[in-house]
């Protein structure tokens, strides 16, 4: 049984669509120099450049049930999260905010802004490095 003409072209298009949508999608980093870099032009500078792997977990609809979505938000795009995840592997949390405050610091952000950081983190649940991973972060990625 064979398709007919109306069909075959009805598939091409569909395939044609289907490559065109692909081939918009920006291309993702994988050299790991590199995204060492766009992470580092993120983070200090706030200046996007490429797309990573990383940008997809965020779930803007989970992410903007918070009230401090704005602020949340903005960290996670600036890398502030990648790079506490970086910072914590391979060692114990110490149950404060050192880490979280030195990339913030990093990202040179003023004191003033840096403890209203620290307060909303508190306010989410993130009384320490990991808990900020776990407990703010989570809010923000996944379904």
């Amino acid at each position: 049984m064979s398709l007919g003409n109306g069909k075959r072209t009805a598939n091409r298009e569909k395939r044609r669509e289907l490559e065109e949508q692909l081939s918009s999608l920006p291309e993702v980093l994988k050299d790991r120099k590199l995204i060492r870099e766009e992470v580092k032009q993120r983070l200090v500078n706030g200046l996007q450049t490429q797309t990573l792997e990383y940008d997809s977990i965020f779930n803007y609809d989970k992410a903007n049930l918070n009230k401090d979505f704005n602020l949340l938000s903005l960290l996670f795009h600036r890398m502030f999260f990648y790079r506490l995840n970086e910072k914590l592997s391979g060692l114990t949390c110490d149950h404060t905010l050192r880490l979280s405050n030195q990339i913030l610091t990093q990202m040179k952000l003023g004191r003033g802004k840096i403890n209203e950081v620290l307060e909303v983190f508190k306010k989410n649940g993130g009384h320490c490095d990991c808990e900020v991973l776990f407990n703010v972060e989570s809010q923000l990625i996944g379904k």
